[in-house]
């Protein structure tokens, strides 16, 4: 939502104390009352003397589009209505009442009301609109839901390339999710010590997204089309909560549980390709996939923390949740025509997922210039189902296969534990040095890695040595090592032993045994952060921050090798009266990955261990290719804050973002491997706003507002692709963003007391 649409002041408790006491002074008829009024400033009066406003108008969006528009409401290029409210009644002793309402006139409005009694109970009810737009340049030639056909006049092929009516079939779609949340909440004091609250809440998802699909026998050359995907959810959620405040200890525990209704349970299409059986093959030919399975979690969670002494405090913070899903299982195939022996082995998947946390943390202060703190965290994820095998028809493409061709679920049970210490000296000049080490243990069962252990060690200071200028620094290192790579794992996790047996030893992976996954391979970190903060004079403050990290995974040939990012952010603020502020502020990121890879074909080419000439393409490092990847940032943006005369106040905000990636590729000499770089990604943002308020009475007052937004890009994945420029997948064929929009919104705003 648009801060520039919100009530010029905001009403919270600490408004309420004023005005609350503001009404029992002026029933004592103090003498000077009226002018210690007259004689704050009039931004203050307008905050704290009114029970009430409301912001009635219009606005104006001067274009249809996607990302000025994608999640505040204004994607059409229409008039909408300016609407909010703010109210509050404390008059009365006993309670008080609270509304908020914003963004009336937009498909993201929200609202509050709320009733209460002060220190005792508080009642509130609430209301959340939220929408995102994509995308809706692109075009699909499907009819339909989650069932899609195809138009009768279709002209089928082997290729995109050999459908005629292609072009007279497409129709625009829209793509929009959109979400409304109803909510309930109610805290009440029991007593001085014991607190208890409750929230419960229903949220409604409607819209679509978007999937890609695909018919084939092996995965490796599929017919593909991107495809509208239904969203239909519904989700319920309560929560209940107790806390306790004692002198020493303080618990404060919540019991949860959420369930989650998805309407549509499959996505199915009519297959638009020729290139399979009359089965298979339009016009008979259909493909289908799951979405997203209903499911619940019920889960608990005691945080708290217990004062042994002034200089011993221990705190805690335990959760355990549990996941299940039982939706009943689909069939094999959506294809009737299509030959299935084998059933599925169980009506639904009866599985549940078990996550626990423990995070505690001993903090300590044995001298009076030493501080030091012990720590422990805890999180566990355990399975809890059956292994069964599936022998699912691939792709929609053909009838069931063999049973050497079962695939298996598999379990992912991981266990990360860290403990450490912190540690902090006081030293001169208002400064701190401090040391802090950890140690990470994670244990992953069905992974390539069983386990991986990290050592972290991190040096900080700060330091004031005037009062308008201070300075943080921090340099970590971490070396994280994992033990023997098993990348057979995974292999054998999924498929069928009659497979295996038939399958040659060299040939026994999923993904090549020099392919480290990056998240479990060894590596080295060097991180540097320094934070300087100074303050000229009392109008001058200035910042600036730097962050440098190097991630180096020595131990890998194949996949991430190493990833740098750098980060420079500098700020300047400046007042220049009581009624002029500014403040600019500029950024700089970029990051570097270098990644390698290896060509190879399946047979006697997929064998991954000879060292003898002459090599299969899978043992030859000639077959590498190498990418290197680089993302920068510049960023850009301007404040000014002008009170032009009592009654008068501007606001002017302009930024700039310009972001570019580059992907260059290499290949090494002698190999049948051939490369070149993908073209630059450009994208840039200029967003300026202004806003003005004439205040023509101390209850009344008019606001304009007006945006300029300019959104482009070039997108290599997007330029000149058509819905038919790739052989054998059907693309929505959408452009590049390329948005210039202007909006402008005139209200007014009513004060009451």
């Amino acid at each position: 939502m648009n801060s520039r649409n919100r009530l010029p002041f905001p009403f919270t408790a600490a408004s309420a104390l004023v005005l609350a006491t503001s009404g029992a002074l002026a029933q004592e008829a103090d003498p000077y009352a009226p002018l210690a009024v007259e004689s704050r400033p009039l931004q203050t009066r307008w905050q704290t003397d009114y029970a009430g406003a409301v912001q009635l108008g219009l606005g104006y969006t001067s274009d249809d589009n996607y990302m000025f528009g994608q999640y505040n409401g204004r994607n059409k290029d229409e008039a909408t209505v300016i609407g909010n409210l703010q109210w509050q009644d404390f008059r009365s002793a006993d309670s008080y009442w609270q509304v908020s309402l914003s963004d009336l006139g937009l498909d993201t409005r929200e609202g509050e009301i709320t009733w209460g009694v002060p220190d005792r109970l508080k009642i509130s009810l609430g209301f959340d609109s939220q929408q995102q737009v994509r995308n809706d340049s692109g075009r699909t030639p499907f009819r339909g839901d989650n069932k899609q056909r195809l138009p009768d006049d279709w002209v089928s092929g082997l290729y995109t390339s050999d459908w005629t009516a292609l072009d007279d079939s497409l129709k625009k779609f829209d793509r929009e999710l959109s979400r409304d949340r109803l909510s309930f909440a109610a805290d009440a004091r029991l007593n001085d010590r014991w607190r208890m609250e409750t929230r419960l809440s229903y949220e409604d998802k409607q819209g679509h997204g978007d999937i890609g699909g695909a018919i084939y026998t092996d995965a490796a050359s599929g017919d593909a089309a991107l495809l509208r995907s239904p969203v239909d959810y519904r989700t319920t959620e309560l929560d209940l909560g107790l806390s306790y405040d004692g002198d020493r200890l303080h618990l404060d525990g919540h019991l949860a549980y959420s369930d989650f209704d998805n309407k549509d349970d499959i996505l199915t299409w009519q297959n638009p390709y020729s290139s399979f059986g009359p089965n298979v093959r339009y016009p008979n030919g259909e493909g289908g996939l799951g979405l997203a399975p209903d499911n619940d979690q019920a889960s608990g969670r005691l945080t708290g923390h217990y004062i042994f002494s002034s200089t011993t405090r221990l705190q805690f913070d335990g959760s355990y949740a549990v996941a299940s899903q039982d939706q009943n299982y689909a069939d094999y195939t959506v294809n009737p025509a299509l030959t299935v022996t084998e059933p599925v082995p169980r009506n639904d998947y009866d599985g549940e997922v078990a996550t626990s946390t423990f995070n505690t943390r001993l903090l300590l202060r044995p001298m009076a210039k030493l501080n030091a703190e012990v720590f422990y965290k805890l999180r566990d994820r355990n399975y809890d189902t059956n292994r069964d095998g599936y022998l699912y028809v691939r792709g929609d493409g053909g009838n069931q296969p063999r049973s050497a061709l079962t695939v298996y679920n598999t379990n992912h049970d991981l266990t990360s534990q860290i403990a450490g210490f912190e540690v902090g000296y006081r030293l001169p000049l208002r400064s701190k040095l401090s040391f802090e080490y950890e140690y990470e243990d994670v244990e992953r069962r069905n992974a390539a890695v069983e386990e991986t252990e990290e050592d972290r060690y991190t040096l900080g200071y700060r330091i004031q040595p005037w009062s308008n200028f201070s300075a943080r620094m921090h340099l970590q290192y971490a070396d994280r090592a994992a033990d023997t790579y098993h990348w057979d794992q995974s292999y054998y996790a999924l498929l069928d032993a009659e497979l295996i047996n038939a399958t040659p030893d060299n040939q026994r992976y999923i993904t090549h045994p020099q392919l480290k996954q990056y998240y479990m391979a060894n590596r080295e970190r060097w991180e540097g952060k320094v934070d300087l903060s100074y303050l000229p004079t009392a109008r001058w403050n200035l910042n600036l921050n730097m962050l440098y990290r190097d991630d180096d995974y020595d131990q890998s040939k194949l996949g991430l090798t190493e990833s740098k990012w750098g980060r420079v952010n500098f700020s300047a603020s400046y007042a220049v009266s009581d009624t002029l502020s500014g403040s600019v502020y500029t950024g700089y990121d970029r990051y570097e990955a270098d990644q390698t890879s290896r060509a190879f074909r399946g047979g006697q080419e997929k064998n991954a261990f000879e060292i003898y000439p002459p090599l299969p393409q899978a043992s030859d490092p000639q077959q590498n290719w190498d990418i290197d990847a680089t993302d920068t940032s510049i960023t850009l943006g301007a404040n000014l804050r002008w009170q032009l005369a009592p009654d008068l106040e501007l606001n002017l905000d302009y930024s700039y973002v310009d972001t570019k990636g580059e992907q260059d590729y290499s290949t090494r000499p002698g190999g049948s491997v051939t490369a070149s770089d993908l073209p630059d990604v450009d994208t840039r943002l200029h967003q300026f706003e202004a806003s003005g308020t004439w205040h023509m009475r101390d209850n009344l007052s008019l606001q304009l507002d007006y945006q300029f937004y300019s959104y482009k890009t070039d997108d290599w994945a997007w330029k000149n692709v058509q819905a038919d420029t790739i052989d054998t997948v059907l693309t929505f064929g959408q452009d590049n963003p390329n948005e210039d929009i202007h909006y402008v919104g005139a209200s007014v705003i009513y004060r009451w007391r």
